[in-house]
Order: structure tokens, then C-alpha cells, then sequence
């Protein structure tokens, strides 16, 4: 029989999985398009397909982020998603290949709502789980940020929320999270420019423009070109949008994850204080490539400021040294 090995992190926006010895296999969107006639529902695509429906839906169709803010808002949909998934990465023709998996976990959950994480992967039937905090997991990447028995402050800006957490040796000190992440970054966008220049776009828009040209620096010359509703004229077409138009609702956002990261280094202790003081703060997630994020928390925060490499990944990379080191798994499952 095949085994399979996985490590999944489900999140607001994309859902990634990697295979031991085989690295990131599967980065689809957590959403579903769903369909109804009369009072029955069935879900039509999943990831990348319903993706594509994105502004072009029918009636009686609708489109389903069913994790929102790192919380499971749907659990039947989720189980479908994650099982589509499966199906793409662990094919198999004639015996099911049994499936050992690590799932990555948000910090700040409820009992309640790290339950339904238990029920969601449980009702799947993988042959074992283990359910691991991300940032224990980004924590054991290969990287000269991390030392031994030094404490370290891990920020993740993703999609749905910002987590910030304080970690040594796998183990977490303490940790909370903000609502504050790119997907209200996309949407702070789209209400600046409707406000300001009375253009109506998407947030599929929205968030194209914080990518290409979303920037912390007041300097930046950057532009890009968008198609735009403008509400004055009630015309469509083509506008250049600069990076100093949408500045602001960037800035706000991210002054807002400073405060806190701010006011959590406050209330450590003062040897875990100290450590971080010296080993400096650790940035991940998608929301963490925004130009200009380092030397802005750094002049904030008055210490070093990194982003990892491949920050929206980080969660999952970190699982190798998990697959191949069964005690340090049960340690961190342990102790967290």
C-alpha cells in the first residue's frame, strides 16, 4: 500500500499542500462555487476552477470562502475542498493509499473552533494527524533567524488575520492575533478609491494593485494600469491608478499590525524581551511582500525586522524536519 505524507495549511485565501521528499505540490484557493435549484445545493468547482468564476457567477450560483480568518465558517464544504484536493495530489487506481498528515494550525482559536478543525480532517479518514501551530512549524525552518534557546517573535500577515507569536525551541510563550490581514487591505483599497476619486473596482482588483504597486514608501513612483467604474461619470474604462493613491489605506493597515506587535512586546517577559531585542522579529504570509515592510516596522519598532523567504510557504517547509523527526513531532504536539 501507498503512504502518503502531507503537510496542509489551510487558509483564508489558499490552501497549500506539501508531500515529504517531494516539496509544495498542490497552492489552490479555499473556495467553492456553489449552485442551487429549488432548495437543493451541491458544490460545481473547487480551487483554481471556481476561481475563475470570480465576477462571472449565473444565478443561483455563489462563490464560498469557507475559511474565513483562519475559522472553519463552513465544515461540509471545508471536508469537500480539502478531499478535492486530495484527490488531486494522492491519485491512486485501485487501493486507497493510507495518508499521514500535519495540519497547520492559526493561533487564537476557540475550543469550539479548533473542534471543528478535528472534525473536519477526522471525517476524511486519514490514516494519522497531527495538528501543529504554524508558526511552531515556520519556526523550524532552515534559516539564520531562528537560534537555539533564543526566543524569537514570529508575525504572520496573512489573508485573513495577523497572528504574532513568540517562540523557543518549538514551544510557544504566548501568542494573539489581529483581524487585520490582506484581505482587509483589498478592501480598505477599494473603499480609499471610491471615496477619494469615485472609482468603483474589484477586489480582485484591489488586490492586484497591492501587489504590483502597493508600497510603505511615500517616494514610490510606481503605477499600474486598471479597468475602472467611474461612479461621477457612470463610465467604464481604463485608469492609472499610482502607488501614492492607495498609499494610505495601505499604511493604515499596517501601522495598525505595528501597534500590535508593539503592544505584545510590551507584555513579555523581560528575558523573552531581551531575546527578541537581539534576534529581531520574523515576518511571513502573503501580506508580508507589501515594498517597503521591513524598514517601516523597523523604524517603528526600533529593532531588526525579516522576512522569510517564500513567505506564504513557510508554514508547510517547515514540516520536513517534522516527517523525519517523530520525536520532535510528538514534543511539539506535547508542549502545545
Amino acid at each position: 500500500m501507498s503512504i502518503y505524507e502531507l503537510c496542509i495549511d489551510l487558509g483564508s485565501n489558499y490552501t497549500t499542500i506539501y508531500k515529504k521528499n517531494t516539496g509544495i505540490v498542490l497552492r489552490e484557493p479555499t473556495l467553492a462555487l456553489i449552485q442551487t435549484s429549488g432548495k437543493v445545493s451541491k458544490v460545481s468547482k473547487i480551487g483554481l476552477e471556481a476561481e475563475r468564476m470570480i465576477g462571472k457567477t449565473a444565478d443561483g450560483e455563489v462563490l464560498v470562502h469557507s475559511v474565513v480568518e483562519g475559522v472553519i465558517k463552513n465544515l461540509d464544504i471545508t471536508q469537500k475542498i480539502i478531499t478535492y484536493f486530495l484527490n488531486k495530489v494522492a491519485r491512486y487506481k485501485m487501493i486507497k493509499p493510507a495518508i499521514k498528515v500535519i495540519v497547520c494550525l492559526p493561533v487564537g482559536l476557540s475550543e469550539n473552533e479548533y473542534e471543528d478543525y478535528k472534525k473536519v480532517f477526522y471525517s476524511i479518514g486519514f490514516a494519522k494527524i497531527d495538528f501543529v501551530y504554524n508558526c511552531v512549524s515556520c519556526s523550524l525552518v532552515d534559516t539564520p533567524y531562528f537560534s537555539f534557546n533564543k526566543a524569537c517573535m514570529l508575525v504572520d500577515i496573512g489573508a485573513g488575520k495577523t497572528e504574532i507569536a513568540s517562540v523557543v525551541n518549538g514551544k510557544i510563550l504566548d501568542a494573539c492575533s489581529i483581524n487585520v490581514g490582506g484581505n482587509l487591505i483589498d478592501s480598505s483599497i477599494v473603499d480609499y478609491l471610491q471615496k477619494t476619486k469615485g472609482y468603483n473596482i474589484s477586489l480582485s482588483t484591489a488586490q492586484k494593485l497591492k501587489k504590483e504597486i502597493g508600497s510603505l514608501y511615500e517616494t514610490d513612483t510606481s503605477s499600474m494600469e486598471v479597468f475602472v467604474q467611474d461612479a461621477s461619470l457612470n463610465t467604464q474604462g481604463s485608469m492609472v491608478i499610482t502607488a501614492k493613491e492607495i498609499m494610505k489605506p495601505i499604511y493604515e493597515n499596517y501601522f495598525k499590525i505595528v501597534q500590535a506587535i508593539q503592544v505584545f512586546f510590551n507584555e513579555c517577559s523581560s528575558e523573552t524581551a531581551q531575546d527578541i531585542k537581539n534576534e529581531g522579529i520574523i515576518l511571513y504570509g502573503g501580506a508580508s511582500q507589501i515594498t517597503g515592510l521591513e524598514k517601516f516596522f523597523k523604524k517603528i519598532l526600533n529593532m531588526s525586522v525579516f522576512v522569510l523567504d517564500n513567505p506564504e510557504l513557510c508554514g508547510v517547509l517547515g514540516a520536513e524536519k517534522l516527517f523525519s523527526n517523530y520525536n520532535l513531532l510528538q514534543k511539539i504536539v506535547e508542549e502545545n
